[in-house]
């Protein structure tokens, strides 16, 4: 099993994703135009269901309430973030330097990506309980992406005798403090200074 689908499995567990299900896949992709477009809170199930051309019941057919809707599009956005990184990181010769790379590419591109940029600026007071009390799955999700990585790196390369879970939940939370507070010299907005943390505070962690 690669560690995309371990750790999508991961990610999912305790949503189904039906196969061939349109109408579901309309209602994800209404969701996501309009939690990017006016915001988690001012968007309604029947805004949902308009935007998607069904019934407002068949949307409850498929999401019990809106808090579900928003956390499958959420995961969703991140599996195809990282579909996308770890296509990147093809072109990366070295263990360690895709691992850091990918630390590089995931903060930059989630602090870039529209909706990430709308719940910043919209619904601000929702982001940290919503990630630390509702999200736990994307958490699982990327520290067993992490971890996977770091077991692949040592085969490789000499690194630190620190735990790969160890390492991997270190970078996953850098990343959320990165992502939850962006102000400061370690701005995610600045990919220079995001690849200054992963050269000179990261790597000499994982070296040793």
């Amino acid at each position: 099993m690669s560690r995309i689908t371990a750790a999508s499995n991961a990610l999912l567990q305790g949503f189904e994703l039906p196969e061939g299900d349109k109408t579901y896949v309309k209602i994800l992709d209404a969701g996501l135009a309009l939690f990017i477009e006016f915001g988690l809170r001012r968007t309604t199930m029947e805004d949902v269901a308009n935007r998607a051309g069904i019934g407002r019941a068949t949307a409850y057919r498929r999401f019990a309430d809106k808090d579900q809707l928003i956390q499958v599009v959420i995961l969703r956005e991140a599996k195809r973030e990282l579909d996308s990184i770890e296509h990147d990181l093809k072109a990366i010769d070295g263990g360690l330097n895709r691992l850091l790379e990918s630390f590089v590419l995931a903060v930059t591109r989630a602090h870039a990506h529209p909706l990430w940029r709308r719940l910043l600026t919209s619904d601000s007071e929702m982001i940290l309980p919503f990630f630390t009390q509702k999200i736990w799955q994307m958490m699982a999700f990327f520290r067993m992406y992490l971890a996977d990585m770091l077991e692949r790196v040592k085969k490789e390369e000499k690194l630190s005798d620190l735990s790969t879970e160890f390492m991997a939940e270190l970078m996953l939370r850098l990343m959320q403090s990165m992502l939850l507070s962006p102000e400061g010299v370690m701005n995610p907005n600045d990919e220079a200074a995001v690849r200054k943390v992963a050269e000179e505070c990261l790597r000499p962690l994982m070296k040793g």
